[in-house]
């Protein structure tokens, strides 16, 4: 297991006068020693000053942090306390009479989320890199940000919506081939396309990533 992704926050009705800035930099994560949880270490900054180092060891137990120097040591006494303050975890995986439980939120659940948060957008980043190399040849679909499929052509996209036989060609391959196979939650995923030959394509409002 990972970090539980499932563990969200929530901070919408966070008062704004509260101030305090937590970021991690320098961030390396070890899928090798993720087990139980994941691995990582990161340099941790606190209202702009680099308070020390936070760790997860990836074998279950809770992230640790150690500071720099006595600044750094009173920073994190303070994100403690700040961290205490904000609205608590939601367990969507733990139901108690009917709702997800809650844990008071602690340092170390925040900067787990924070590392969570941030293995998200490099998923997120490395799904947009491979999309965007498969859609130069193929009509791609599937769910936004998560996985796709690949309808692939000899000729690039590019040279095929520059010839009314090929868009043609598109269009009926997406009508009978790629619409009929589409799930709710699925899309046709190119980015490549212009608007205008979109609407050439003819396919029904929602079923085209935009």
């Amino acid at each position: 297991m990972r970090i539980d992704d499932r563990l969200r926050v929530q901070v919408s009705n966070i008062s704004k006068s509260i101030a305090m800035e937590i970021r991690l930099k320098n961030i390396y994560v070890s899928e090798r020693l993720s087990r139980e949880t994941t691995a990582f270490q990161a340099t941790l900054y606190i209202n702009g000053y680099r308070a020390g180092i936070v760790a997860n060891y990836g074998r279950g137990g809770a992230t640790v942090y150690r500071p720099r120097d006595e600044q750094g040591a009173k920073l994190m006494r303070e994100a403690k306390l700040w961290c205490r303050k904000l609205p608590p975890l939601v367990r969507d995986d733990e139901i108690v009479e009917g709702k997800s439980s809650t844990i008071p939120m602690e340092l170390d659940f925040y900067l787990d989320n924070m590392i969570m948060d941030w293995l998200r957008k490099k998923d997120r980043q490395r799904f947009a890199k491979k999309a965007e190399r498969y859609m130069l040849t193929s009509i791609l679909f599937g769910v936004p940000g998560k996985n796709f499929r690949a309808m692939q052509y000899r000729l690039p996209i590019a040279a095929m919506i520059r010839m009314d036989k090929g868009v043609e060609r598109l269009r009926m391959d997406i009508h009978n081939k790629v619409l009929p196979m589409l799930q709710d939650d699925e899309k046709i995923l190119n980015t490549n396309i212009p608007v205008e030959t979109i609407r050439l394509l003819e396919v029904p409002a929602g079923k085209w990533v935009g």
